[in-house]
């Protein structure tokens, strides 16, 4: 028999003293001041091009050095710019930031060089990708939501076509699932309409997991470490998909009908090699592989969350911005100089500097001197160094050969990723605009 006293009963109820719920609402506290007093909030962003790298532009005292200034080197130094950090972003290109989101002009023309369209919650300043770049540029860089149908695909007549099906050539992607899946029916297989639309609604949710995944992994990184338990299962389920190529999914969801759960408690299954014989699979799968544009690698060896995220990214239509793509980082990297920062183009990174097994610094040229590698090196040096161009560079160009990291990675028996394939660019100069050309005025894709 347990006797509960009245001062047993008081334990119960108060089990942590005061002075224990004082000190754990500090860090609670200390959240808040920041979060409605952080350093960057009361800075106004006025958009400035990156000036050329010279020695004497270089702050002193500088707590991080990002290398690239594309939209990962541009998102990491505004963040931690506005957080109170002293930041210098070093980029290679001779005259522009950006990467691939850099405009020039040629023979008359303006020409962006990547983005052709992003997701339709980047309009919406509610939405957690319109949100993240309102609060990066303050509002500056606008966006306009596309009309549907915001992109089509357009492939070969297909000679082989299952009876009774129609041949169309091009299918298009209108904002919302249902608008997407009801489309694609309509134009590959009309006659066996419920079985297939179950089947693409079984891939749009796996879609959909892959991108609450990402949400609650990211959410993750911030939340205290006791309340990760609240996320574990969308990372899981993540961390499943991730392990598995787009090939095998497709294979395994329009080949053999593999359900959510099936995929998710069981293993995904290997496709056989070769083509898809069945027309309407085959045609089905190119279709719903139309992200491939946007991570560039082969279904085959794609791992699905890529597929994935992009897809999902899309779902609900398209937006692009207001003016040129290079507007998004001179007004995101704005912000550097606005807190004592600074951005230099013109600027290669030829090394990083370790010293006691820690990146202090780097070793930097100009990229447009006549002199080549053998020009004069600048050491720049700082509390932290980040590299935002690729991880293949980091491990080729930047670090030292012969730390045991780069030797290890270096050795394909030890390495688990390869290179992704690249993009090559056709730029045309067409006159006239859609109307005049008769054609529609969205992305169209030619497989």
């Amino acid at each position: 028999m347990i006797q509960i006293t009245p001062s047993s009963l008081d334990s119960i109820i108060n089990p942590l003293p005061a002075t224990s719920l004082l000190l754990l609402s500090i860090p609670f506290v200390s959240f808040l001041v920041w979060f409605f007093h952080w350093p960057g909030r009361d800075v106004k962003v006025i958009p400035i091009r990156a000036s050329q790298f010279t020695p004497s532009l270089v702050p002193d005292k500088l707590d991080t050095i990002v290398i690239g200034s594309g939209s990962g080197g541009c998102a990491c130094s505004n963040l931690l710019a506005q957080s109170g950090q002293n930041v210098l972003v070093l980029e290679q290109h001779e005259e522009r930031t950006g990467g691939c989101t850099h405009t020039f002009h040629l023979e008359g023309c303006e020409w962006d060089t990547g983005l052709h369209y992003t997701s339709e919650g980047m309009s919406l300043p509610t939405h957690r990708a319109g949100a993240l770049l309102n609060f990066m540029t303050r509002g500056k860089q606008k966006w306009t939501r596309l009309d549907d149908p915001y992109d089509q695909i357009f492939f070969p007549n297909d000679d082989n076509v299952a009876p009774g099906c129609p041949n169309f050539n091009n299918y298009e992607f209108n904002s919302g699932a249902k608008n997407v899946i009801s489309s694609l029916i309509l134009r590959i297989d009309p006659n066996n309409k419920e079985e297939l639309k179950k089947k693409c609604e079984t891939w749009m949710e796996l879609c959909v997991l892959v991108n609450e995944g990402f949400t609650a992994l990211g959410i993750s990184r911030v939340v205290p470490s006791f309340l990760h338990f609240l996320l574990r299962k969308p990372i899981i389920k993540l961390y499943k998909l991730a392990a598995y190529t787009v090939r095998d999914v497709q294979y395994a969801v329009f080949n053999l009908g593999y359900s959510i759960e099936d995929l998710l408690f069981k293993d995904c299954p290997k496709a056989p090699a070769g083509p898809e014989l069945d027309p309407v699979l085959r045609r089905v799968k190119a279709v719903l592989s139309h992200p491939i544009g946007d991570y560039a690698v082969q279904p085959r060896v794609a791992t699905f969350v890529a597929q994935g995220i992009t897809m999902a990214h899309y779902m609900e239509g398209a937006s692009y911005t207001d003016g040129p793509t290079q507007n998004i980082s001179i007004r995101s990297l704005s912000m550097l100089r606005q807190m004592g920062g600074e951005v230099l183009c013109d600027a290669t990174v030829e090394q990083i500097i370790i010293e006691n097994g820690r990146a202090v610094g780097v070793l930097v040229r100009n990229t447009s001197s006549p002199l080549g590698k053998s020009g004069p090196m600048t050491e720049i040096r700082a509390r932290n160094i980040v590299c935002a161009t690729s991880v293949f560079n980091l491990y080729h160009k930047l670090m030292p050969k012969d730390h045991p990291v780069v030797k290890a990675f270096l050795d394909p028996s030890k390495r688990s990723i390869v290179e992704s394939n690249g993009h090559v660019f056709l730029f045309c100069k067409i006159r006239g605009d859609a109307k005049d050309l008769k054609t529609c005025g969205t992305s169209m894709g030619m497989i």
